[in-house]
């Protein structure tokens, strides 16, 4: 809950792709289609001279709740265990379209543009490392978004790098820097547990995605659950019939096996680089997943391994023991990280101070963050209060239990 609480708080995003499942953010495109066609729906929330609107709102949210595996119609807000998963994800969604109000008239303000090329280079490069342009359209198609969505998302991070540019420069990270971070940071964080470095070639078949997709292609005749839940063993089955297949032309010549991922894995971060997903150790991959592969010796290829992502078929490659990484091996990590952290500090003072000077006008209360806050911790208390409730009725049911004894048995019942 605690989780939860903080997100609430601080606005931060709790979603974590594992395996690499498309690691390009897509949760908050929503409210970019809004502006691509005229929207007269009510407007919520006044930044300075721009509107949010109902629907901007309204599709931003299906594309959180969609993000975070669930769909708008399964989470009853009526339903108080329900309800402040509902809250956690209206104060995401607002929080994100003010946020990118912001970040427009500030780079308005400070004369910054993105140019289509510079779109492009960006699109090309993430379909690159996708597998290809199809594979790239593929995950887009999966996740309702069209390239008019995307192009625009990828604008909005760009303008964001550059108005952190325009402030920080292009300064470096200087090599004392990064030796002191390793230095005060190698007992805690460059020791690592025994690692193995693994390739891997994933067929998708998720039941959650797969039973939103068929619901979502059969909302004008919705099908019983009964039905739902043939056609998902039918995907299911279909799945790892193709991933059977797969692995028999494996065992049968092991060394296709970089050419195979390249051409079969539907895992597009890692499908581009012969399915390598380096080195990693127990605790970094699903637990079916790490079990499997921990188990095995390099150069082996394993059979299907099912997780929530689909079937895998696993290639270890090399092993590496418990011990401490060196530093030539990380320095460009850390270098990236400090880098990064450095752009995340200024950027979030920026975005603070021009939050605070922004003329934000809430018109509906209900959207008000403050107000959701006072909702969420409410329901909070109303739900202890009903679990406290619950607690102190079993307990009180306890003694009544303990005072019922066993008939004494006479000679008469025990004939």
């Amino acid at each position: 809950m605690y989780k939860i609480i903080y997100e609430i708080e601080s606005g931060e995003n709790m979603k974590k792709i594992t395996l690499g499942l498309m690691a390009t953010c897509l949760i908050f495109l929503g409210g970019c289609a809004q502006q691509q066609k005229a929207d007269n729906s009510a407007p919520l929330i006044k930044v300075n001279a721009n509107v949010i609107t109902e629907n901007m709102f309204n599709e931003t949210l299906k594309q959180s709740y969609s993000m975070s595996g669930q769909t708008q119609d399964e989470a009853d807000s009526k339903d108080n265990k329900n309800k402040f998963i509902y809250l956690v994800h209206k104060n995401r969604v607002i929080n994100e379209l003010i946020l990118r109000e912001l970040i427009k008239q500030e780079s308005e303000k400070r004369q910054l543009k993105v140019e289509a090329k510079e779109i492009d280079e960006v699109l090309d490069s993430i379909a690159k490392n996708m597998g290809g342009k199809e594979r790239l359209e593929a995950s887009l198609a999966l996740n309702k978004v069209n390239e008019i969505d995307f192009r625009e998302n990828i604008k909005l991070d760009l303008l964001k790098k550059k108005l952190v540019t325009s402030i920080t420069g292009d300064s470096k990270i200087k090599e004392e820097e990064i030796k002191k971070f390793y230095e005060e940071n190698k007992e805690d964080k460059f020791k690592h547990a025994e690692e193995i470095r693994a390739s891997h070639i994933l067929i998708s078949a998720s039941e959650a995605d797969i039973k939103n997709k068929i619901s979502s292609e059969n909302k004008e005749k919705p099908l019983s659950e009964q039905e739902i839940n043939k056609k998902t063993q039918q995907e299911m089955e279909k799945a790892k019939a193709k991933a059977q297949k797969i692995l028999v032309e494996l065992k049968a010549n092991p060394a296709k096996f970089e050419e195979s991922a390249k051409t079969n894995s539907e895992d597009p971060s890692s499908a581009s680089k012969g399915g390598d997903l380096g080195f990693f150790g127990k605790e970094e991959m699903v637990p079916e997943f790490s079990k499997t592969a921990f188990s095995m010796k390099p150069g082996s290829i394993s059979d299907l391994v099912k997780t929530e992502f689909g079937y895998h078929i696993i290639k270890v490659i090399d092993r590496k023991q418990a011990g401490l990484t060196p530093y030539d091996e990380v320095k460009a990590n850390i270098e990236r990280y400090l880098e990064g952290k450095v752009q995340m500090e200024t950027f979030g003072k920026l975005m603070d101070a021009s939050r605070q000077s922004a003329n934000i006008v809430y018109l509906k209360e209900e959207y008000n963050p403050e107000n959701i806050k006072k909702e969420y911790y409410q329901l909070i208390e109303t739900l202890q209060k009903t679990q406290n409730a619950e607690s102190a009725k079993d307990q009180a049911a306890k003694p009544a239990d303990s005072q019922k004894t066993e008939p004494v048995k006479t000679e008469k019942t025990k004939n």
